[in-house]
């Protein structure tokens, strides 16, 4: 009996212990940043090795950033979809100001899609 209930405590903590490291905001927010990152450098890449402006890889920015921040987070949340937006929004016009030097607005197509699409998979 008494064996019985030391494992059924250490089966509950290992199940807290697995609810409490499941999600994690900050996690989540590490992932939209490393996500654009690597959309940054792949969107500036692109314009530097090919010597042309493509501006709709802004989306790509948008899809790397909402994919990291919910694979991190290892779920979902409303929150982690507009803190992503907002990543994926300054991502993008950073990386459209350093390619135009100043910011195109024929270009806010671009931003809105790469924000709602970040949004649109860190939140659902």
């Amino acid at each position: 009996m008494v064996a019985y209930k030391l494992l059924m405590v250490r089966d509950m903590n290992n199940i807290e212990n697995a609810s409490a490291d499941r999600f994690s905001l900050g996690r989540g927010i590490l992932g939209a940043l490393l996500g654009a990152g690597l959309g940054v450098g792949a969107m500036f890449g692109f314009y530097t090795l090919a010597g042309f402006r493509f501006p709709l890889l802004g989306v790509g920015i948008g899809i790397l950033t909402g994919y990291f921040a919910k694979l991190l987070f290892k779920g979902t949340d409303t929150t982690l979809g507009w803190i992503s937006g907002g990543v994926a929004l300054v991502a993008v016009v950073a990386t459209l100001f350093l390619m135009y030097g100043s910011f195109p607005l024929l270009s806010i197509i671009s931003v809105v899609v790469s924000v709602s699409v970040a949004y649109r998979i860190a939140s659902s």
